[in-house]
């Protein structure tokens, strides 16, 4: 199951040349952190307030110089306080350490459970490795350790004033049990790490947010149902930027969700192959398109739903 993840080709087309910073209103910002080389995948977000500025989620650690240009160029590296990954997966959190390097004043925040993965990421780079193999985890660039004086815990309905504009903590587990999402107050927005599914502006898909070691089905409903319960005016995603909470969304987000983990279940019970349920599990995303002609960014989210939902349900099968 692991090799077949491992064969996975990413073409990389990166360029240094490509808007880096999108501004989504006064004072909130999406970066484009080209993520494993690739346009439109995986984004940090830049939030500044009259006193201070904040780095949400920062991307791989090969993305650490792009991010830090992004935040110069928005003129808030003197204001930069807080850096605050939403999880400890590499995507979100693999530049902690580069960033607070860079910027002396700032101070780290994350999820009690995620706060060991940042000190000492030796665990988590060798569990990374092994699923991607060296390729593409030469890519990743790594995690540095943060410093532990810098390191605190943020926990649920936690606040972070930035001066006019106010950050609070949302305990969001399902996709990761130390996952946090970020409220935005003045504006409404909502950064919301992997809690939701993911849209990439090159794909009609919605991909549900599913890996290993740890996904819980019931959780991450859970936490979808308290993210739209605060009726938000924007949720800021990273993969991949911002979405409008139409009428139906969080519908559809359940039902991605949900016919992924059916269509796994389902095929588990008859004891699959690895490739004939990742075929299953696209077909599932897709309507029946299926896996072939997919960007490798989506194909190895689909390869990883695959795992994590074995692990989880073929111990009862």
């Amino acid at each position: 199951m692991l090799k077949a993840l491992k064969k996975v080709f990413y073409e990389a087309y990166y360029t240094s040349t490509w808007m880096s910073v999108t501004a989504i209103s006064r004072g909130v910002y999406l970066v484009d952190t080209g993520g494993l080389r690739f346009k439109n995948t995986v984004a940090a977000y830049v939030v500044v307030g009259e006193k201070y500025a904040a780095v949400l989620d920062t991307g791989f650690s090969s993305s650490s110089r792009r991010v830090a240009e992004a935040i110069a160029k928005i003129g808030a590296a003197d204001r930069l306080r807080y850096i605050i990954p939403t999880h400890a997966h590499l995507d979100h959190c693999g530049a902690t350490g580069d960033l607070a390097s860079m910027y002396k004043g700032a101070e780290v925040y994350a999820h009690e459970r995620a706060l060991p993965h940042l000190l000492n990421p030796t665990r988590l780079l060798e569990n990374v490795k092994a699923l991607y193999g060296d390729y593409v985890f030469s890519l990743m660039g790594g995690m540095k350790p943060v410093d532990e004086e810098r390191s605190h815990v943020m926990r649920d309905g936690a606040e972070i004033d930035l001066g006019g504009l106010t950050i609070r903590s949302i305990y969001t587990p399902g996709h990761a049990p130390h996952h946090l999402s970020l409220l935005l107050m003045e504006p409404g927005y909502i950064v919301t790490g992997d809690a939701v599914p993911s849209k990439y502006p090159f794909t009609q898909y919605f991909i549900p947010n599913i890996v290993p070691p740890k996904y819980d089905l019931n959780q991450a409903l859970q936490s979808l149902k308290k993210l739209f319960d605060l009726e938000p005016r924007l949720l800021l995603t990273p993969h991949y930027g911002p979405i409008l909470p139409s009428h139906g969304l969080h519908e559809k987000y359940v039902s991605v969700i949900t016919e992924a983990v059916k269509a796994a279940r389902e095929l588990i019970s008859k004891g699959p192959s690895f490739d004939e349920l990742v075929s299953r599990m696209a077909e599932a995303i897709t309507g029946g398109t299926g896996l072939a002609g997919l960007h490798p960014t989506i194909q190895t989210a689909v390869k990883f739903a695959a795992l994590a939902l074995h692990q989880t349900y073929s111990s009862s099968t």
